[in-house]
């Protein structure tokens, strides 16, 4: 099988080492662990150890996950189900925290040549983890289990293919976003309840009636356009919104000043500038989380909502009416814009019982059965767009609007080893151009020009 995949980018001599990493393991330890997935190589010849066996007997999956708190438990019932239908498997989890950058303990984990069988891998950190040498490529256990592109939401599938590799395999996929109102405070601004904004000029014109100041403080705003989800994320979602896009595949070129991006971002500047982003600010130090969301009280009337919002809603504001749309764009701007993120699983390299693992993240990740479970208990989307889990969703309201928000997904952000860092530097972008501190071409011209020259260095080794 050919993996479907972006116009991979040109193979360079030598992986980068992530950034700041270069305190905890050299280049030489990581490459000397990894390299050899990175150029081509095969995992029949790579891990060459048995896999360890528990105390009953049972061969010992080592799985690093990601699912703390509320999610901890309903992801054990995930596993428990594994298990069960895999007698000869025993599975260990460990908990342990992850981020969008860097991962210092798995990557001291792998070149230690102690890793886990599998770990769990933010969608835009694969790129950069196959980059630097610490997973083994799927592409021969997809290839022999019929595993192809068009199971998966065309996103899903994308963001893990680098290099002609399959390198992971989706287990959850986030609508980012649906555009939520809540209808009550619609309604005490005179407007219509069932019928939100779905042009920018609409939803600009919204915000300014749904905004209330007294004795010149800010006390409800419509909208805040550069705060969901963090200030690089609103630039992806307002950008694509808007027609942009932001990475070049065929040229290896970072493209954060495409016009389309900034009119986005000359949009949600001047957004701010009329309101006062000082005054915004001092009114978010006073929303809360939980019941304390600002959504919820009408502090804050309209927002991008992620999927988890629907349940912490059904836990915290049950009575909260509100409704769910796609995001509003411009007329020359994309409709039904949305992308889509989620959590991936990956076999690092080095891992000790890799046939097992694969049969982990194919029944979690493509198997009817599994795919099943795993929405059923986590209240999660698969990437798998054929999971009997969606017919269950399609009939519950506000999730039957995801799963529409999913299917017309065509984002996600750009399959490149410097994803983290470009999310920084867009972050700053939007903080500068929010704030004043420069125009939005300015701000857009710094990011593109830092993260093209990181690439560079990346791809050069």
């Amino acid at each position: 099988m050919t993996p479907e995949q972006p116009k991979s980018v040109s193979r360079p001599s030598l992986p980068a080492l992530p950034s700041g990493a270069s305190g905890v393991l050299s280049r030489r330890a990581l490459l000397g662990a990894g390299a050899g997935a990175l150029l081509g190589g095969s995992l029949s010849g790579c891990g060459g150890q048995s896999p360890t066996h528990s105390e009953d007997g049972r061969r010992l999956l080592n799985v690093w996950h990601a699912w703390g708190g509320v999610m901890g438990p309903r992801f054990e019932k995930v596993c428990q189900a594994f298990e069960k239908s895999h007698p000869e498997i025993k599975l260990r989890l460990v908990y342990t925290q992850n981020n969008l950058s860097t991962n210092q303990k798995f990557f001291t984990s792998v070149a230690a040549g102690t890793p886990p069988d599998v770990t769990f891998v933010d969608g835009p950190q694969v790129a950069s983890w196959a980059e630097w040498g610490a997973l083994e490529p799927l592409t021969q256990f997809t290839t022999s289990a019929g595993v192809k592109a068009e199971d998966f939401f065309p996103p899903t599938w994308r963001q893990n293919v680098y290099r002609e590799q399959v390198w992971a395999l989706t287990y959850s996929a986030d609508p980012n976003f649906g555009f939520a109102w809540n209808k009550e405070a619609f309604r005490k601004a005179g407007l219509n309840p069932d019928d939100p904004p779905q042009t920018i000029d609409e939803l600009t014109e919204t915000a300014g009636k749904l905004t209330q100041k007294q004795d010149g403080v800010l006390r409800q705003i419509g909208l805040i356009p550069w705060a969901q989800y963090g200030p690089a994320n609103s630039m992806f979602t307002w950008g694509w919104a808007f027609g942009g896009d932001f990475f070049d595949y065929a040229s290896n070129r970072i493209t954060a000043t495409h016009p389309r991006v900034l009119k986005a971002l000359e949009w949600i500047a001047e957004f701010a500038k009329d309101y006062d982003p000082a005054r915004v600010a001092s009114l978010q130090q006073g929303f809360g989380t939980a019941e304390q969301n600002p959504f919820y009280s009408g502090k804050l009337a309209m927002q991008c909502l992620h999927i988890g919002g629907i349940g912490d809603i059904e836990r915290y504001a049950p009575n909260l009416d509100y409704g769910v749309t796609y995001i509003p764009a411009p007329p020359e701007g994309e409709a039904r814009s949305s992308w889509v993120g989620g959590w991936c699983m990956s076999i690092p390299k080095g891992a000790r019982n890799v046939e097992d693992a694969w049969e982990y993240i194919r029944w979690l990740c493509h198997s009817e059965v599994g795919t099943q479970i795993v929405g059923s208990e986590c209240s999660i989307y698969p990437g798998m767009r054929h999971s009997p889990y969606f017919e269950q969703v399609k009939s519950r309201r506000f999730y039957r609007d995801y799963v529409k928000i999913l299917e017309d997904s065509r984002h996600q952000r750009p399959v490149m080893p410097v994803q983290a860092y470009y999310m920084r530097e867009l972050q700053r972008a939007v903080e500068a151009a929010v704030y004043g501190r420069s125009t939005p071409a300015e701000a857009l011209a710094i990011a593109e020009k830092n993260t093209q020259a990181e690439l560079e260095l990346a791809l050069a080794g």
